[in-house]
């Protein structure tokens, strides 16, 4: 009788580790944003095969920009500009999302808000470079004088000759003044 008990716990566990396994979420996303990654990026587990934990697919970076947009537009619309920048720039945790921040800029380059550092607020940063060394808020600002809303990828080239994004980048006019972007970092 014992032997019949652990065998057919023995016939259970097997069951389950076979059937999560079949029945699983958990399947390697590839989506076209992340091309350009390096492999060793794209490896990255969202779940222990076969422990019937699952996960849903993360968002693409470049959605993830476009929504932290949207929600810090939803917050100047329902408080107030300047209620919203102190709001940034008090609880930045808000307006972040994995390794994706918002800001808010005017034309001048001047910082008024910032999810990522909220140090930068009330800097102008026109003249200031990235680690490319572009001079990245009047690249903002060309950009969205061009287009009302943008969403794009900066690649960067390596000595190898291997191309890799470099950041994920959403802006929005909020007026003709004003500029509401967010940056995601691969």
């Amino acid at each position: 009788m014992r032997n019949r008990i652990i065998l057919l716990i023995q016939i259970i566990v097997i069951l389950f580790f076979l059937t999560s396994n079949t029945y699983s979420d958990l399947k390697h996303y590839d989506g076209s944003d992340f091309d350009q990654i390096s492999s060793r990026l794209k490896e990255v587990k969202t779940g222990i095969s076969g422990s019937g934990y699952t996960q849903n697919k993360p968002d693409p970076l470049s959605k993830l920009t476009a929504k932290l947009v949207q929600k810090g537009k939803k917050y100047i619309k329902e408080r107030g500009l300047n209620a919203a920048i102190a709001i940034i720039n008090k609880k930045p945790r808000k307006f972040r999302d994995f390794k994706t921040y918002l800001f808010i800029i005017n034309i001048k380059g001047d910082v008024l808000a910032h999810s990522g550092n909220p140090n930068f607020a009330g800097m102008n940063m026109l003249s200031t470079k990235d680690s490319r060394g572009h001079l990245f808020i009047q690249e903002y600002i060309n950009n969205i004088q061009q287009f009302d809303g943008i969403n794009y990828i900066n690649i960067l080239t390596l000595a190898d000759d291997k191309q890799y994004i470099y950041n994920f980048v959403y802006l929005e006019r909020i007026d003709n003044n004003l500029i509401i972007g967010a940056i995601s970092k691969p």
